[in-house]
């Protein structure tokens, strides 16, 4: 169970990085954008703000992995 515990934590935290990132570009690209029609902006910002929340769930699904395992 620890191990079991151990590698869903890091495969869990590995996906939250993975998610962090693309939000990172997508804003970098909403905010370097320079002529795009304004469903592209929405879209942007959108899918930023998206993976960011995601990649934050699962920073504390990870996270929470982790601490349970300690505490086994």
């Amino acid at each position: 169970m620890k191990k079991l515990l151990l590698i869903l934590g890091i495969l869990i935290l590995v996906a939250c990085v993975i998610f962090l990132l693309l939000a990172a570009l997508k804003l970098s690209a909403y905010r370097n954008l320079v002529d795009a029609t304004p469903e592209h902006y929405e879209n942007l910002m959108r899918s930023s703000t998206v993976h960011a929340v995601i990649g934050v769930i699962l920073a504390a699904a990870g996270a929470a992995c982790l601490i349970i395992r300690a505490k086994l």
